[in-house]
């Protein structure tokens, strides 16, 4: 499976984490993994969220030694 990984770095869910998110999503071809490391702790439920809410699906949430990798499939 294609995959793309962007780092957030220091972004959370109150400073524009969801607007950057978006923006890598529209970004990512159809059918390709777009795979998000976070630091923030809501986004474990933020990004899910806005992922359903844009008609893609999530892949999978795994928690790493300093946040999180979300990874959403671009279906549309």
């Amino acid at each position: 499976m294609n995959e793309r990984v962007h780092d957030a770095g220091d972004l959370g869910c109150g400073d524009g984490l969801a607007a950057w998110f978006r923006n890598r999503l529209r970004e990512t071809p159809t059918g390709v993994v777009l795979c998000s490391i976070v630091r923030d702790p809501a986004a474990r439920v933020e990004l899910p969220a806005l992922t359903r809410l844009m008609g893609q699906r999530i892949v999978s949430i795994e928690a790493l030694n300093e946040g999180l990798a979300i990874r959403v499939e671009k279906i549309t």
